[in-house]
């Protein structure tokens, strides 16, 4: 196996195991069997659970107080005032920022990680010849260019080789 194949596992697994741990009501580290990570959040008015509708709005902030909310139920409560959907209450927050929290929920997060995961399957098989099984591209510096755009995006994490770069 490629130390580049190696690199992607790690990260793919330090990925899903942030998401279910954010998606797991208690925070307890490396998630568990009860948790099925697909869990989807949404902002909402805290005084009447309204979802709000964002947008690209030419508006810089929430002006009033505003929660997260997850969709789904979670599983348990960890501590009181604390209800079953309750991710974060804030003051205010960004539009951007909001946009981008609630788009990039535990649920998103973990279905991506499997469709890279397969991906991964897919192009970390090699014949003989040093070639790709999946894409027949002739490999180089640990994978082909799929593997390699795989890994693009954690190209600031330390153990990041330039050599992988596309």
């Amino acid at each position: 196996m490629s130390d580049l194949v190696e690199f992607l596992r790690a990260r793919l697994f330090e990925d899903e195991d942030t998401a279910r741990w954010a998606a797991d009501y208690r925070s307890r580290p490396n998630g568990g069997a009860d948790l099925s990570g697909d869990e989807r959040w949404q902002w909402v008015d805290p005084r009447t659970g309204e979802r709000l509708r964002l947008g690209r709005r030419p508006m810089d902030h929430l002006q009033r107080p505003v929660s997260l909310r997850s969709v789904n139920e979670y599983p348990w409560q960890s501590r009181p005032g604390f209800g079953p959907h309750l991710v974060l209450d804030v003051s205010f927050v960004k539009e951007g920022v909001a946009l981008h929290m609630a788009r990039h929920s535990p649920g998103r997060v973990v279905a991506e990680v499997e469709v890279k995961r397969r991906l991964l399957g897919m192009h970390s098989r090699m014949n003989g010849t040093g070639v790709c099984q999946a894409c027949g591209e002739r490999v180089r510096e640990g994978g082909c260019t799929t593997l390699r755009l795989l890994a693009m995006p954690y190209a600031d994490h330390p153990a990041y080789r330039a050599a992988w770069r596309v």
